[in-house]
């Protein structure tokens, strides 16, 4: 897995971070990846997920298309052809 160094945090931020890691019970590594995720929008299997599931509920309430002839008679019109 990859890894990222990031240098010179300003006392303030770093602070911030203690404090949230401190109070969401994780380390400093763990709550700053946990923010950059947020702040990158999220886990992607979490998004993608949410977009299928976007998917599927907006295809629930559609209503299936009515074909005038069937595939074979499409098939069969087509060889004749």
């Amino acid at each position: 897995m990859p890894s990222l160094q990031i240098r010179d945090v300003p006392d303030p931020l770093h602070r911030l971070l203690q404090r949230r890691a401190t109070r969401n019970k994780r380390s400093l590594s763990q709550q700053a990846l946990v923010d950059l995720e947020e702040l990158a929008g999220g886990d992607p299997r979490q998004r993608r997920q949410e977009a299928l599931e976007r998917i599927a509920q907006h295809w629930r309430g559609v209503e299936p298309l009515q074909w005038q002839q069937t595939p074979e008679d499409l098939i069969r019109v087509d060889r004749e052809r």
